[in-house]
């Protein structure tokens, strides 16, 4: 298990996503920290977690990544319980699909307070500990339309765009061991994805979570500041 020993902080961890990358991280051995504002959903996910009999631990603490006092305890409670921090996926995200003169402020905020603030807030407090490490990873979802505009999702395009800057910016920032990527994927089998289309993906979860897992792996090559893109499941050969 090439995590053993690592400890990793995925937001959004309750579902989708988040939870497919819980669980991959998991099978490798890391100890994970679930962050989300439902408490059912990670408490879900820590289970899962622990029916994977890797020995990983797991703690899961209900947080909403807007709130910067929520997301220090966060942080300062991942310390506390394994002492260290050497992964961080922020993976939370909210979107709207509406035309920009029909999009509220308040589904403005809930985009970007979600989107970037939260990347902003996980990672302020995440850097100092993963820094130590040396050789630890941030990854942060984006999306496709964080690199190619697309009608009726402008804010939540404006809020992936920040991110891939946020994750270019921060590597040359960092430099050294301390390795930053955005991935990238284009439509996934999700909750979020559901509630503005009506059409199956072809992409699942665990699709992305395979991606996000050779990121954090030791021998992930790739440039820190790359933007890595997830278009459809890999073809198995059988």
């Amino acid at each position: 298990m090439k995590l053993k020993g690592q400890t990793a902080i995925v937001t959004g961890g309750g579902r989708g996503i988040g939870r497919a990358i819980c669980l991959a991280l998991a099978r490798e051995g890391a100890d994970i920290i679930i962050a989300a504002r439902n408490g059912k959903e990670i408490r879900e996910t820590a289970r899962m977690v622990e029916r994977i009999g890797s020995g990983s631990r797991v703690l899961a603490l209900k947080t909403d990544v807007r709130n910067e006092e929520e997301v220090r305890n966060l942080v300062s409670r991942t310390i506390q319980a394994f002492g260290r921090l050497d992964i961080l996926i922020n993976n939370a995200g909210a979107a709207h699909r509406k035309y920009l003169v029909e999009t509220s402020t308040e589904e403005y905020d809930e985009i970007m307070d979600t989107n970037v603030k939260g990347i902003f807030f996980c990672t302020k407090y995440a850097l100092p500990h993963l820094l130590k490490r040396g050789d630890g990873r941030i990854i942060n979802i984006a999306a496709l339309e964080g690199k190619h505009g697309s009608p009726k999702l402008s804010m939540y395009c404006a809020s992936k765009f920040a991110v891939i800057g946020l994750t270019e910016s921060l590597a040359y920032e960092v430099g050294g061991g301390l390795q930053v990527y955005a991935v990238c994927p284009a439509g996934v089998d999700t909750r979020l994805y559901h509630s503005m289309y009506s059409d199956k993906p072809a992409l699942k979860p665990e699709d992305v979570a395979r991606k996000v897992l050779t990121l954090c792996l030791p021998e992930a090559t790739l440039p820190s500041g790359s933007s890595v893109e997830v278009y459809r499941p890999p073809v198995r050969v059988v």
